[in-house]
């Protein structure tokens, strides 16, 4: 084993930077092409003027849902700012909560609560009223249930509860939220909290890691080509070693390496994209990681010539992620042709679960080398 990692040291040296650049490629690409998505999303979102005439908690709380949606900015302002912005057209359209809301809502009033302007360049103006009007429906709504449970009481006084104005609108929201009366929830790919649903990914940060990592695999996995060389093959009779032994030892090394590099990649994602650290997520980074890695290993040991192995693994890299829906939907295909799910290999880390099937495929695959090889070798002597 000395001399194996004496070997692999000398081997290090010389090809550090490539190595490390590989080894880092798929955090940085990941998290740049994140940013980048992250930024053009927040870039598209609608700019909405908001301008509050007074503070009350229906207002406020008015002010907090049109927030809550997805397609647009707010920008909170007053009057005359919000104006000069909209006519130099740096907002699509402004809406002024006027004085008396909350006063206006619980009389039941409906007419002349919101007050909004808009410009010639106004596109998304029409949603965007239909989507402040609906909110405010729900407020009025609200108020019409207290209005009757208030009436109903006072023709039934004998009931013994007596329900406020907050406790009736407080019951109301939860059991719009428990009913899901006024919406339609949905899910992204693996959003599993409340906050993950309402929050759109355009690219799923893991699979996007998962497609890199099997392409810096490939590369670096590389030397198993180059350690195969003929003109390298006399030194194996000063290590004592067979070849076969030592592209294992030394596999089992880069392996290694590649679980701290991992660890270190489900640090990062926490830090800086927010991804939940799971047991489960970790078992299924580390089987992931197994696969990819006798994946590449048995490739290379298929290729003799490096060209041919560069070109075989991009092409091989680009196949996955159009079959796997990684990054592309592949919902059609898949309805389609299901035996590409089956032959997924990002099917099961996608799920952040253990993959089984590829890894014991691998593992059947190298024994069979292995053993083969070996025989061969006594053969020969």
């Amino acid at each position: 084993m000395k001399a194996i990692l004496q070997t692999r040291f000398i081997h290090l040296k010389k090809h550090w930077g490539s190595l490390l650049f590989w080894l880092l490629f798929p955090i940085i690409a990941t998290l740049a092409i994140m940013g980048l998505t992250n930024s053009l999303q927040q870039d598209s979102k609608v700019p909405v003027g908001i301008v509050v005439e007074e503070t009350t908690p229906m207002a406020l709380d008015l002010v907090d849902s049109i927030k809550q949606t997805p397609i647009i900015r707010v920008e909170q302002l007053s009057e005359d700012e919000a104006l000069t912005q909209l006519e130099q057209h740096q907002l699509d359209s402004v809406f002024i909560i006027r004085e008396g809301y909350e006063e206006q809502i619980k009389k039941g009033n409906r007419n002349r609560l919101i007050k909004s302007y808009r410009s010639d360049l106004s596109f998304a103006y029409s949603p965007i009223a239909e989507m402040v009007m609906s909110y405010v429906q729900q407020d009025t709504g609200r108020t019409k249930a207290v209005l009757t449970i208030q009436e109903l009481s006072e023709q039934y006084p004998n009931t013994g509860q007596i329900w406020t104005w907050e406790e009736i609108v407080d019951k109301s929201k939860e059991v719009e939220a428990e009913e899901n009366l006024l919406q339609t929830s949905f899910t992204f790919l693996n959003a599993n909290t409340k906050e993950d649903e309402n929050r759109f990914v355009l690219f799923n940060p893991w699979g996007l890691w998962a497609i890199f990592s099997i392409l810096s695999t490939f590369m670096v996995m590389d030397w198993i080509i180059r350690e195969r060389r003929k003109s390298l093959s006399p030194r194996f009779f000063f290590m004592r070693i067979a070849l076969k032994s030592y592209l294992l030892r030394n596999a089992m090394l880069y392996l290694l390496l590649f679980i701290i590099v991992d660890i270190i990649t489900i640090a990062v994602f926490y830090k800086f994209l927010g991804e939940a650290v799971t047991l489960a997520l970790t078992l299924a980074v580390l089987s992931f990681r197994l696969t990819v890695l006798m994946g590449a290993f048995i490739l290379a040991i298929w290729i003799n010539k490096l060209p041919v192995y560069y070109g075989f693994s991009f092409v091989l890299t680009l196949l996955i992620a159009i079959i796997s829906g990684a990054i592309l939907p592949t919902e059609g295909l898949i309805s389609r042709y299901p035996w590409l799910q089956l032959g997924n290999p990002l099917a099961s880390f996608l799920s952040k679960e253990i993959g089984y099937g590829w890894n014991i495929v691998f593992v059947i695959l190298i024994a069979i080398w292995f053993v083969r090889k070996e025989k061969r070798n006594v053969k020969g002597a």
